[in-house]
């Protein structure tokens, strides 16, 4: 029984090929269903339980998340781990590998078959490894003392409390230290990697202890390490800011859905959000060299006119993506799913839902796929005097964000000369 509680729960995300869920017993998950329902709860996984009888697949999130009896549930992505953190990397959630590995990275991530967080936790070793030998330093930082000399501001308040101290004065003085902010939050990750290397190799193990024994004396006593990580990386020192970001995924849990309250236990990836953000940021990038410009949150949002609908946030309309040329507007909305070519009816309806909330000229659904007819158009009308064209675009995920932003320019494209008629003349119509 204690050797099946220790053997990692993996299952795979939705859509990768692999449909077999875990199974096992309710005796074996013990006490963990309840976590697993949670996870359920928020979406995280798909759970089915019948009878005895414990199935556990994968949905949208990636990643690595340690139950409350110290087991491992493992949801594995259908992303390519180097292509992943191309990803990442594009979003600025990442080091660019080029810049600070000789290999690009190759040693690190150098297996697809390695789990994509244990990619991070050896790339952050790596990158701990560069930083002690060449760019550890002290820094200046105020600390709390009592002293008989005076060297720093006088706490006055607190010196009235404590006039029995006398010669000793409280009072705040800079000093040179190692506890400087950003070593307490490279130190506070380093503590982490654990759980995230619980299954790594003979040569990670050791290198992990080494820089542990070397980063014991910094003082890990900090109230919010979250926001002191996101604070860290606003002016890390030379050398430090590839360890800084690697570190500020391993603590935040590597989130991007900024409603997720996970974090702690939990290291997972939203999909849908990195396909969403990647969406808006090809889209950004491309505008000089297409003319459509990109709308802020606030124009891409449409409430409804009754007090209910104007009120509640959840009810609101939100395009992940609205671009604008010479009075022409066009909607995109990023669906991670496999349904290119199988639109579902509710997609359908959203995307038309759309047209008239923005008052759209264009409105498209647009998917992580691989398909040798990038556009299908799904309808097109007339809405009073205006035409209303509404598809459906395919983007090779898999093949990184420079490949799906040239081929998402050369379509936006041909739409503003006219041409994405002719291309998807032959599509299949709803």
């Amino acid at each position: 029984m204690a050797n099946h509680r220790r053997d990692p729960i993996t299952c795979f995300e939705a859509g990768s090929g692999f449909n077999e869920p875990w199974i096992g017993s309710r005796d074996i998950v013990g006490d963990d269903i309840v976590m697993l329902g949670t996870l359920a709860e928020r979406r995280l996984i798909d759970l089915n339980i019948v009878g005895n009888e414990v199935a556990v697949r994968g949905t949208t999130h990636v990643g690595l998340v340690i139950l409350p009896s110290g087991r491992r549930l493992v949801i594995r992505s259908k992303i390519p781990n180097i292509v992943l953190l191309d990803w990442l990397a594009y979003l600025g959630k990442f080091p660019r590998l080029s810049h600070w590995l000789p290999e690009s990275g190759a040693a690190a991530v150098k297996s697809d078959q390695d789990d994509w967080h244990l990619c991070i936790a050896r790339l952050f070793l790596h990158a701990m490894d560069h930083v002690t030998r060449q760019h550890l330093r002290k820094g200046y930082v105020v600390v709390s003392a009592c002293d008989s000399a005076i060297r720093g501001r006088i706490l006055i308040s607190k010196l009235g409390q404590e006039l029995y101290r006398l010669p000793r004065v409280p009072q705040l003085q800079r000093q040179r230290t190692f506890d400087t902010p950003f070593n307490i939050v490279l130190a506070l990750a380093l503590d982490r990697l654990p759980s995230l290397l619980s299954d790594g190799r003979t040569e990670d193990r050791r290198k992990m202890a080494m820089l542990r024994e070397q980063w014991a004396s910094v003082r890990r006593d900090i109230s919010d390490p979250l926001t002191a990580a996101v604070a860290a990386q606003s002016a890390e020192p030379p050398g430090y800011r590839e360890a800084l970001q690697l570190a500020r995924l391993i603590l935040i849990g590597a989130v991007l859905d900024p409603e997720s309250i996970m974090g702690g236990q939990a290291f997972t990836l939203s999909m849908p959000a990195i396909w969403e953000d990647g969406l808006r940021r090809m889209l950004s990038e491309s505008a000089c060299e297409t003319g459509w410009n990109p709308l802020p949150r606030e124009a891409r949002t449409r409430r409804w006119d009754d007090a209910p609908g104007h009120s509640d946030e959840k009810r609101w309309m939100t395009a992940d993506a609205i671009v604008e040329q010479a009075g022409k507007r066009w909607v995109l909305d990023g669906k991670y799913k496999n349904e290119f070519g199988n639109e579902s009816r509710s997609d359908r309806f959203q995307m038309c839902a759309y047209a008239m909330a923005f008052n759209a000229d264009r409105i498209s659904l647009v998917y992580p796929s691989e398909s040798h007819t990038p556009i299908r158009r799904l309808l097109s009308a007339m809405v009073g005097t205006k035409s209303v064209k509404i598809d459906s675009i395919a983007l090779p995920m898999r093949m990184g964000p420079v490949t799906c932003r040239t081929r998402l320019t050369k379509i936006v494209n041909q739409f503003t000369s006219g041409e994405t008629g002719a291309k998807t003349a032959g599509d299949p119509r709803p």
